[in-house]
């Protein structure tokens, strides 16, 4: 008996190979984004910027109040005998006062690089979010970081090699960029969920304009001036102060 043998191509073998393990073999899909733009383009981090301001702005507040009150109660000690009790007990509750001080400067620090992180974090889990959506909607099977649009910036040999190596695309078609439709998802995604978190921040910021003219009418200051002798030495005397400065 004659046999016949016949030699498939290779590639109809590793096809007929690939599709019986369950391996896709259709060509896959790709895209490509800016993350440096959509950073800078996010209305979510735009949003947290704002709050980190505010954030920094109350914090200053309490750091300035807190410095106050160091610098009048050391202005106190003048009033004080040295060597007295009095003068030890005032020594006593400027170095608590400073202490108080620093542990706000340290926790003002930690708590705005905190807010920094989280946020930018936070858009991360967003833009990587997003991705996945317009995948699934247009099909598409990867979604890269462009890393070539970043110019490389001038240094030394060495710096100059960990920008190269830290790169991993050496081309991108222009044509497949979704960048742009991506932030405009992501931007509207985010003001259709904060509509009424925008609406209420605007009065917000319009109460406060109206809280201004409190201190813009200062009858305080002016017994500030009166307390000028030393009885000051009550807090009261200190909160006024930055306002009037203001």
């Amino acid at each position: 008996m004659r046999i016949t043998r016949f030699l498939l191509p290779a590639s109809i073998v590793t096809a007929a190979l690939l599709f019986a393990a369950g391996i896709p073999t259709a060509p896959a899909v790709v895209a490509s984004v800016d993350l440096e733009k959509i950073y800078k383009s996010l209305d979510q981090l735009k949003a947290s910027e704002v709050r980190a301001v505010a954030l920094r702005q109350g914090l200053e507040k309490q750091l300035a109040a807190l410095t106050d009150g160091v610098r009048g109660m050391q202005e106190d000690l003048e009033s004080f005998q040295v060597g007295t009790p009095g003068h030890n007990d005032a020594i006593n509750k400027v170095i608590l006062k400073a202490g108080d001080l620093n542990a706000l400067q340290s926790y003002a620090k930690m708590k705005l690089e905190a807010e920094g992180a989280n946020s930018v974090r936070d858009a991360y889990a967003s833009i990587r979010a997003a991705c996945a959506k317009l995948a699934k909607e247009h099909k598409i099977d990867f979604i890269f970081i462009d890393d070539t649009i970043p110019p490389i910036n001038p240094t030394n040999l060495e710096g100059t090699m960990q920008q190269i190596s830290g790169r991993r695309m050496l081309y991108s078609n222009p044509a497949l960029d979704m960048t742009d439709v991506l932030i405009e998802r992501m931007n509207a995604d985010f003001r259709a969920a904060n509509t009424t978190p925008a609406a209420n921040l605007a009065p917000a910021a319009n109460t406060t304009p109206a809280a201004n003219p409190t201190p813009a009418a200062n009858p305080t200051p002016a017994a500030n001036t009166t307390p000028a002798a030393n009885p000051s030495t009550g807090t009261p005397v200190t909160p006024p102060a930055p306002a009037g400065k203001s």
